[in-house]
């Protein structure tokens, strides 16, 4: 029984962590881009973010993630905040990303499963190594563009 009581606990951490990376996503692609967006577009998308960040506050959630959830909260406050007294969205959006990728970490969870295949290094590579596409090179058209073989004799009248 004590190993599914660690199983529920787990999988709701597990469940934090897939919505504040929900969340994380966005945020790093908006801080990505911000510098090419007018003060309106950014302003729209950062009020989005605080909305699924207010979502995912809103659901019920165990006590051993409140403290988890009142780092997130203070996260969607201050760009909030920033939205509501005019502030400078371009200062507050790499803070809130570097705090909610801290948040992230603490959680534990992978947010992706990208991983290269293990290969020792200095290891040699041969031609087997490689898979054969297609059938090999196209042939290639004579001189001229015609798609008839050349006649080496001419006819005889």
């Amino acid at each position: 029984m004590n190993k599914f009581k660690v199983f529920l606990l787990n999988e709701q951490k597990n469940y934090l962590g897939r919505k504040v990376a929900s969340v994380l996503t966005p945020m790093q692609e908006l801080q990505n881009d911000m510098q090419n967006m007018g003060a309106r577009h950014l302003i729209r998308i950062a009020e989005k973010l605080v909305n699924d960040i207010r979502k995912i506050l809103h659901g019920h959630w165990e006590q051993q993630q409140q403290h988890f959830l009142k780092e997130l909260q203070k996260i969607g406050v201050a760009i909030q905040k920033t939205i509501e007294d005019k502030g400078d969205l371009r200062e507050i959006i790499p803070a809130a990303t570097q705090a909610l990728q801290t948040l992230s970490g603490k959680l534990g969870v992978k947010i992706n499963n990208l991983q290269g295949p293990e290969v020792q290094a200095g290891e040699p590579v041969s031609q087997g190594d490689f898979e054969e596409t297609g059938n090999g090179p196209a042939p290639q058209q004579p001189p001229g563009g015609m798609d008839q073989p050349q006649m080496s004799t001419p006819p005889s009248q």
